[in-house]
């Protein structure tokens, strides 16, 4: 059930109405969802739903034993007061129980088969086994990440779990965040559970207009570019070297154009419902540096690197040559979290050694902004990376961005190729003196001139503030002309990038 297709239309608002007309206890409210997003889960995936459900209960079950373990109680300030060393050791015992089964379940799925040929490449095995020849569960990925900072948030003691089966169930498969994100921490999401969820008119607006402009960067942006880029990636030796040159930008402003186009639908339905989602882009592109990169870039996996990876690893606190290292493994394994194939290593390692000559070269901590060392609970209470000082940069604004955005373009490439023989092609194809294919790809180049744009519009100007002051009736025709878009072009429409992850 694609988000950008009619069923997923009709499966929402079957879900509004039941929602809000019918059912009247929260309570019966919250199974409702649980039970819809179960059953949209297994619209994709039947034969893994199983697997969703059996690693929650668990998750479920050993956060609450964690809990018991390590903390005996939680005093009025919301502190908790750590057991003996025995209950501790229990506790952390239980722990790696947990990492092992989430993280286990997740290498067998997305990586056996990748590590079993890569080890085939070095030494001399038999072929592949079947039982590695399996299909990945869809969204194992953020679930996963979901139940593991649940998991490790309890260790900590910055909350106590949930003694509710029903709402932890329904934190992991929420059905608008469930395949692709963002990564929800059970601080941000779990209050909500707490009391009833009122829609207010003004909140019903901006839900809709940030569906509406989802689709219209999905349906008519995304997918417009994809496919030409998919044109040029598919026969790499054809296409001229203006062409591999437009496709380099096209694939930029696609990726970002479905990925957050995603997002947008996700919280303007979850909003419907009355629950907010964190904030997952902030016109990326303008970045000054890799640090602002990654505070802009997919907020949600970058924060969770931060605090669950890069920190535990020793962050900035052991000297410059572990922070460095700390910065690539970080970098490295976040690559390799977006697909089981080097290319996703190699991509990771650029953002890892970029990273970290930018930490060299700017003397501060590490990704600045983006990986701050915070307290542990008010970066899980706010999902927000607040700013902090920074030495007054040489180069001008504009340069500043403009580098850091080629340097991104560049580092796509790795992400999109598919093969190293595929990232060596393209960059070849840059210098080639090829003529154009066939014409020159105006509706591309225009797509991404409006992708620039876009950066610089939203950046000055409130668009949800501007949309309002529309008279009803025309935005009334705009929405229905998003539909129609959405009817006909859904059968040519593919999947959201990040459904694969």
């Amino acid at each position: 059930m694609l988000f950008n297709s009619l069923y997923f239309l009709l499966f929402s608002l079957f879900v509004l109405l039941v929602y809000h007309a019918v059912l009247r206890s929260f309570a019966m409210r919250k199974l409702f969802l649980l039970a819809a997003s179960w059953f949209f889960y297994a619209t994709w995936s039947p034969q893994f739903l199983l697997v969703l459900i059996a690693t929650t209960l668990i998750d479920f079950q050993l956060a609450r034993l964690i809990y018991r373990a390590r903390w005996r109680s939680a005093i009025p300030e919301g502190e908790a007061v750590e057991n003996d060393a025995d209950g501790k050791r229990r506790a952390r015992a239980l722990l790696v129980l947990s990492l092992v089964i989430n993280l286990g379940l997740l290498a067998f799925f997305k990586y056996g088969r990748f590590f079993y040929q890569t080890a085939a490449s070095l030494v001399v095995l038999p072929p592949t086994p079947g039982f590695l020849a399996v299909f990945v569960p869809l969204g194992i990925s953020f679930y996963t990440f979901h139940s593991i900072s649940y998991v490790i948030d309890t260790y900590r003691g910055v909350r106590p779990p949930t003694n509710h089966f029903g709402d932890f169930a329904l934190y992991v498969a929420f059905f608008p965040q469930l395949i692709a994100g963002p990564i929800t921490r059970w601080g941000f999401f779990g209050p909500q559970l707490a009391s009833p969820r009122e829609v207010s008119f003004t909140r019903f607006e901006s839900a809709i207009f940030l569906i509406a402009v989802g689709y219209v960067k999905k349906v008519v942006c995304a997918d417009s570019l994809g496919g030409f880029v998919d044109g040029v990636y598919g026969d790499i030796p054809r296409a001229g070297h203006l062409e591999v040159l437009l496709a380099l930008y096209a694939y930029t402003f696609q990726i970002y154009f479905d990925f957050s186009g995603y997002t947008d639908i996700a919280m303007g339905v979850a909003g419907l419902l009355g629950f907010r989602l964190p904030e997952n882009f902030r016109h990326p592109y303008l970045a000054e540096n890799p640090s602002e990169f990654w505070r802009r870039w997919h907020i949600s996996l970058s924060s969770w690197l931060r605090d669950y990876l890069y920190i535990p690893l020793g962050g900035s606190r052991r000297g410059n040559a572990r922070t460095y290292f700390n910065l690539l493994v970080t970098m490295l394994l976040g690559g390799l979290w977006h697909g089981a194939a080097w290319t996703f290593v190699l991509w990771g390692g650029f953002h890892g050694l970029w990273l970290a000559l930018h930490r060299l070269l700017a003397g501060r901590g590490p990704f600045a902004t983006a990986f701050t060392e915070l307290s542990i609970e008010s970066r899980v209470a706010s999902q927000e990376v607040p700013a902090v000082e920074v030495r007054a940069p040489l180069s001008p604004l504009w340069l500043r961005r403009l580098v850091t955005f080629h340097l991104v373009t560049v580092a796509w490439v790795l992400f999109r190729a598919g093969t190293v023989a595929n990232v060596a092609a393209i960059f070849a194809g840059l210098f080639s003196s090829r003529p154009l294919s066939g014409p020159f790809p105006v509706g591309p180049l225009f797509l991404v001139l409006i992708g620039a744009a876009s950066h610089g519009v939203a950046l000055r100007f409130d668009l949800e503030a501007l949309w309002r002051r529309i008279p009803r009736v025309v935005q009334g025709a705009v929405y229905g002309l998003v539909v129609v878009l959405v009817g006909l072009f859904s059968a040519q429409s593919g999947r959201f990038i990040y459904f694969q992850f």
